[in-house]
């Protein structure tokens, strides 16, 4: 007897707080799809929306000519 396990492909990303500077380059971890608001902020209860873009993007800096929020 055989099972196929369908794999779900969950996009990493790059990211970064316009309000903290608070990034991905600090945790040393990708955001996961469902996280766009910063941990750092909220916990002073403000919601400030991060500025992400892939993770398999080469550089760990936003793309250049672009905001690189979603």
């Amino acid at each position: 007897m055989s099972f196929t396990i369908k794999q779900t492909d969950i996009p990493l990303w790059h990211y970064t707080c316009p309000d903290c500077g608070f990034g991905s380059a600090d945790t040393g971890y990708h955001a996961q799809e469902h996280m766009i608001y910063c941990e750092i902020c909220l916990e002073d209860a403000r919601q400030v929306k991060l500025k992400r873009w892939p993770a398999d993007a080469e550089s760990g800096t936003p793309p250049s000519g672009g905001s690189g929020s979603r």
